[in-house]
């Protein structure tokens, strides 16, 4: 049994705090940080009866922080077939095929992580073609940013769904010339299907939490922006109303800390999370925000832009609320000193509702909310002035860069994605910036999104950032986006002891190898949760 202390030495210390940001030795107590500096001065500190931990010519730096992901949709996309990779229609009808054959007993064949843009047909597929694929049984095609689902006839006729069932608010229905539904449904019209599937057994649950929060571990994650549905409103559907209630039964399950930001029509329903074992400060738990989504994505072309797109030029995409039911739902969660955090991608949602929360602050001033904008993907230098006068903070993922680097000048065209996903911008202009996964939507992998943040994959190089300013994305830029920046993100005496312990310095390799170095070991208030000499 290791003793409750600890002393780190022997490599690289990124404290990631300006006051020490390298230091020879930390020294840790009770899972707290208790001296950082020389190795005299934390031997002197730590005392006796310590475990003395060699850093082996690694690097050791504060544990990274997601500030977005979607737990129980990650759960759920893990025991589900995987779309990724597909580049034709008749290869997405043979994984389906595949799918339906691995799980004969499954009442719906249900297909994730599909991204049409790679599909050689350079279109979204047809219910008649997932017809042919699962004749007998409903099925689904998820396109991987979420806000796009593809249904099978069985499946849309489960949904109760016909040429005279009408486009829902926020959403749309993609018709044939009839005006029978074609299979793809967008934004909340894909809630009408969701709403027909089946949900998951209990038992699948925990074991596919075990395993999604322990690859987190292994990523170097020890903390969580989990984001909760808590009724029927959010890109889960109905399925997704019991989101908050299954988190809480699965907390055994999970290592990291969390802070939750509840989705949902009815903000009392959120309001009521901080009085369940979801916001528990002994155990770093907080339910802390308020998710409202303000338009779509890129990829399904429903983001609201303020001209069109440039390769679907009869496309503008659209706000899923008005500006008037924005404001009404901002302002309850804003008195009752929540965060904000509002999902807006196209440059037109973004202005309106950077507008949106200069009326609130105006109006009902209060002492640094730190308001979010989810994303912020397409920004101008107008926007990006406004956010910082503001006070807003961002909340981004640097991986999208990655999936979507090969169609968004296409899409937006040259003037436009000068500003796409703008790092260096909105650095330059003081505005908080974190980073986030927005998983099952990307990858949790911290590290290749820290090389993404540097590199940008060669997608509009003037917005990188130094390595040590896209670590800040994910410690203590991300703790400042959670309001928990005196608890965690840096190595600082007196802070929650998160760390993690990689094989090299990320700011000693290429850029480009970045991605490489592995996780050697994750801690969260001093305890490990992951170690990849024993995980092996």
């Amino acid at each position: 049994m290791f003793p409750h202390a600890q002393l780190y030495r022997g490599g690289e210390i990124h404290t990631v705090d300006p006051a020490c940001p390298r230091a020879e030795a930390v020294a840790v107590r009770n899972g707290r940080i208790l001296a950082v500096g020389r190795d005299v001065d934390c031997r002197e500190a730590i005392g006796t009866d310590f475990e003395e931990i060699d850093l082996r010519g690694g690097a050791l730096l504060p544990g990274f922080i997601d500030t977005h992901l979607h737990p129980l949709m990650m759960i759920y996309f893990e025991q589900n077939a995987d779309l990724g990779g597909v580049d034709c229609i008749a290869a997405l009808q043979q994984r389906l095929r595949a799918a339906a054959e691995r799980w004969p007993d499954r009442s719906w064949v249900v297909g994730l992580q599909f991204d049409d843009e790679a599909l050689n047909e350079s279109r979204l597929p047809t219910r008649h073609e997932l017809d042919a694929a699962c004749p007998d049984r409903p099925a689904v095609v998820v396109e991987r940013d979420g806000h796009t689902l593809i249904a099978n006839s069985r499946a849309l006729e489960a949904a109760g769904l016909s040429a005279v069932s009408e486009d829902p608010p926020g959403g749309v229905i993609d018709r044939e010339p009839d005006g029978f539904p074609a299979g793809p449904l967008r934004e909340r019209a894909a809630q009408l299907v969701l709403a027909a599937m089946p949900g998951m057994e209990l038992d699948d649950l925990r074991s596919g939490a075990r395993d999604c929060f322990a690859r987190l571990a292994s990523h170097g994650i020890t903390s969580v922006g989990a984001l909760l549905q808590t009724d029927h409103e959010g890109p889960a559907g109905e399925p997704g109303r019991l989101e908050a209630l299954g988190m809480q039964l699965l907390l055994d399950q999970i290592p990291q800390s969390l802070y939750c930001i509840g989705i949902g029509r009815d903000f009392e329903s959120v309001r009521a999370l901080r009085q369940t074992p979801l916001h528990d400060a002994a155990r770093g738990h907080r339910v802390g925000g308020y998710k409202l989504f303000a338009d779509g994505t890129f990829g399904s072309c429903t983001a609201c832009m303020s001209e069109p797109f440039s390769d679907q030029p009869e496309r503008t995409g659209f706000m899923m609320l008005s500006d008037d039911e924005l404001y009404a739902r901002m302002l309850a969660p804003h008195e009752a000193g929540f965060q904000i955090c509002v999902h807006a991608i196209g440059d037109e949602a973004n202005r309106r509702c950077i507008a949106l929360y200069e009326r609130l602050l105006r109006e009902h001033p209060r002492e640094d909310p730190r308001h979010r904008l989810e994303h912020a993907s397409l920004l101008d230098a107008e926007a990006v002035s406004a956010m910082a006068r503001l006070g807003l903070v961002v909340s981004t993922q640097p991986l999208f860069i990655h999936s979507e680097k090969d169609w968004l000048h296409k899409r937006l065209g040259e003037r436009r994605s000068r500003w796409v996903y703008p790092f260096r911008s909105i650095l330059d202009a003081g505005v908080p910036l974190a980073g986030a996964s927005d998983a099952p939507v990307e990858s949790t992998d911290v590290l290749q999104a820290i090389e993404c943040c540097v590199t940008r994959e060669g997608f509009e190089p003037q917005q990188r950032v130094s390595v040590c300013e896209a670590v800040g994305l994910f410690t203590l830029g991300a703790a400042y986006a959670q309001r928990q920046e005196d608890e965690k993100g840096s190595i600082t005496p007196g802070k929650r002891a998160d760390l993690v312990l990689l094989s090299a310095d990320p700011a000693a390799v290429r850029p480009d190898e970045i991605h490489q170095i592995s996780v050697r070991r994750s801690v969260v208030a001093g305890e490990v949760i992951y170690d990849r000499d024993r995980a092996t």
